[in-house]
């Protein structure tokens, strides 16, 4: 036994409710995006200022 419909019974998305479908795709993916970008973004302002701590105590 299969759940599938026939082709004939199929549910089409109508364009506004794909749209949206898409935007909140989007919505997600933007989402993923920028939370890796701000975890390398703090990883590399923390390596500089790191490096910075360091040659200002290797001055001294």
């Amino acid at each position: 036994m299969s759940n599938r419909q026939p082709l004939s019974q199929k549910r089409y998305l109508d364009s506004e409710a794909y749209r949206s479908m898409l935007v909140q795709d989007g919505e997600r993916r933007f989402r993923e995006w920028h939370t890796a970008f701000l975890s390398y973004q703090k990883a590399f302002l923390d390596d500089m200022a790191q490096q910075r701590q360091k040659r200002t105590l290797n001055k001294f």
